[in-house]
Parts: C-alpha cells; sequence; structure tokens
C-alpha cells in the first residue's frame, strides 16, 4: 500500500449492504471518512428503497454501479454472502488500480481468499483477508478482526487509526481465514447440536429435563439462563449466512483431505431451521423480538 494512502484513506467504499454494510458506514462517517456503498440489490426496484434508507440513516453515499463505487476509494470493503465472494473480487478487479486496498471480510475458504488475492493485485491494489472473529452486532466497528496479506501490517494501523480492533496475522493470505473457519467448526457445530437436542427435547417434552442436566454437568455455562435461547437466536436470524460459512469450512477440510461430512451436516442444520423459522420471523420482524424458542421449534 503506497504511504500517501496508508496517510488518508479518506474514501471508502462498501460492497454489499446487509448488516455489516451499514454498521460500518456510519462508524466510519462519524470519524469523517466519506462512505460510497454498492449492493446488487439496488438494481432490483423490490429490494432498491431499502438500501438507500439504509445507507441515508448511516451517511454513506449510494453508487448505482460498482465502477463509480471503487472510483478513487483508498480502501474498499467486501462484505457480501459468501456465495459471492469470489464473484465480486473477479468484478472489483476490472475496476481497481495501485492505491487502493480491496479488504475481504467474507467467510469463505482460506482457497477462494488466495483466488480473490491473485485476481485483485492482478489490477495492481493490494488485497487483504478479513476474518470477521465475533458477531458485528453489538459491538460494531469495535468487532476483532484478524487481517493477512502483504500490506496487513499497515492496514491494521490504518483501520486501528478509524477505531476498529484489526490484528495482522500473517503476510499469507488464507491463514487468517483459516482461524476464523476452524473456530466457526465449533460455534457453529455448537448451535447445530443445540437446535437438534432441543428439537429431540421439545418433541418428548422433556427440553427442562435436558437444560436442567446440561446445566449441572457443565456449570457456568449458561444452561440454566437462557443460552439455548441465544444459540437457537443465532441460528433462526443468521441460518442462511451461517450455512454457507459452514459449506466453506467444509470446503477447507476438504481441501486438507480431511471428511466435510460433519461441517456439511452442521451448514444443513443452520439452513433447515433458518428456512422453517423464516415466515414466523419475517411476520415478527416489525415489532422487533423474536418468538421464544420453543415457539419456533414446535414439531413440523
Amino acid at each position: 500500500m503506497p504511504h500517501s494512502t496508508h496517510r488518508s484513506g479518506r474514501r471508502i467504499a462498501i460492497i454489499g449492504f446487509g448488516e455489516v454494510g451499514p454498521i460500518f458506514a456510519r462508524a466510519l462517517t462519524n470519524v469523517g471518512r466519506t462512505v460510497s456503498v454498492f449492493d446488487i440489490k439496488l438494481q432490483d426496484a423490490a429490494t432498491r428503497a431499502t438500501i438507500i434508507e439504509r445507507a441515508d440513516r448511516s451517511g454513506a453515499q449510494i453508487a448505482d454501479d460498482l465502477a463509480f463505487a471503487l472510483r478513487d476509494a483508498q480502501l474498499i470493503f467486501s462484505a457480501v454472502t459468501a456465495s459471492q465472494a469470489e464473484a465480486v473480487a473477479t468484478a472489483a478487479a476490472a475496476h481497481l488500480k495501485a492505491g487502493q486496498a480491496f479488504i475481504d471480510l467474507n467467510s469463505v475458504s482460506p482457497a477462494v481468499k488466495q483466488r480473490n488475492s491473485v485476481t485483485v493485485q492482478q489490477s495492481g491494489a493490494d488485497y487483504v483477508e478479513a476474518a470477521v472473529m465475533a458477531p458485528v452486532p453489538p459491538q460494531g466497528i469495535r468487532v476483532p478482526m484478524l487481517l493477512g496479506g502483504r500490506v496487513a501490517e499497515q492496514t491494521a494501523e490504518l483501520l486501528n487509526g478509524l477505531g476498529m480492533r484489526c490484528e495482522a496475522v500473517a503476510q499469507e493470505v488464507g491463514l487468517a481465514s483459516a482461524i476464523k473457519l476452524c473456530r466457526s467448526i465449533m460455534i457453529k457445530g455448537m448451535e447445530a447440536l443445540c437446535v437438534q437436542s432441543m428439537l429431540a427435547a421439545r418433541q418428548f417434552g422433556v427440553d427442562g429435563r435436558v437444560l436442567g442436566s446440561l446445566a449441572a454437568t457443565f456449570p457456568g455455562v449458561g444452561w440454566d439462563t437462557g443460552y439455548e435461547a441465544y444459540l437457537i437466536g443465532r441460528v433462526v436470524e443468521h441460518g442462511q449466512r451461517r450455512s454457507e460459512e459452514m459449506r466453506e469450512a467444509a470446503l477447507m477440510l476438504d481441501g486438507l483431505g480431511m471428511s466435510s461430512a460433519l461441517a456439511t451436516a452442521v451448514a444443513d442444520v443452520q439452513e433447515q431451521l433458518a428456512a422453517r423459522a423464516a415466515p414466523l420471523v419475517n411476520a415478527l420482524d416489525k415489532k422487533g423480538s423474536l418468538p421464544e424458542w420453543r415457539t419456533l421449534l414446535k414439531p413440523a
């Protein structure tokens, strides 16, 4: 990253404006940066208004095409779904140039990040992989992130100066994502185990007994204070995105010659509950609260 970019980074672009994009945009505009955003949903009349409303609330400027969003931006955050991460990196590379840094926030396998790195760097721009290590809400821009790539240290210094909490872990692309996905196998796996356990327990009407036993076996975890509701709630709200992340973990395991069956099963559980709960969640979304998990896990 050229030294002039490292000093300033005044203009920032965000590709993808779902959950993460507006949070980052608001924080970055609050510290004096100009933020332009592009989301493919701007091209759909049914979803355009929602993206524009989010941009207005966060102080960001809408760009109707990707090229305009990236023009003169020193920092570009890619915050799309895992399934679109590679396509977005390829599309962005056509408009990038030296002096820009493409920061890939997406939860994809190390191999995808490595391919994205090659694609972006062929444009002359710098590529930085970022592994977001916790849910962005409620920490917002202070969520811990691990960075990798040849300019990871300089980028971490710049982003931390903007209020973020980044740590450069490697000049090699892929290691930050490996750390995240190995952790995700545990975290998303626990969520899937909880969903399966509580769904079966509800069928028999013994969920209270099961939770009491878990609390006795693992004191202090929170099985007696609603921890299961938190885990199930995460799947209900974000299961589709989390399932895509677990399929990336499965690809990582396949690449290592290991069995990906467990990661794939976890992805299936995440995806199935999210789809099952979607009608209830959509109906209650305007009320701002989710139904109690026992309602969500009623027998189909």
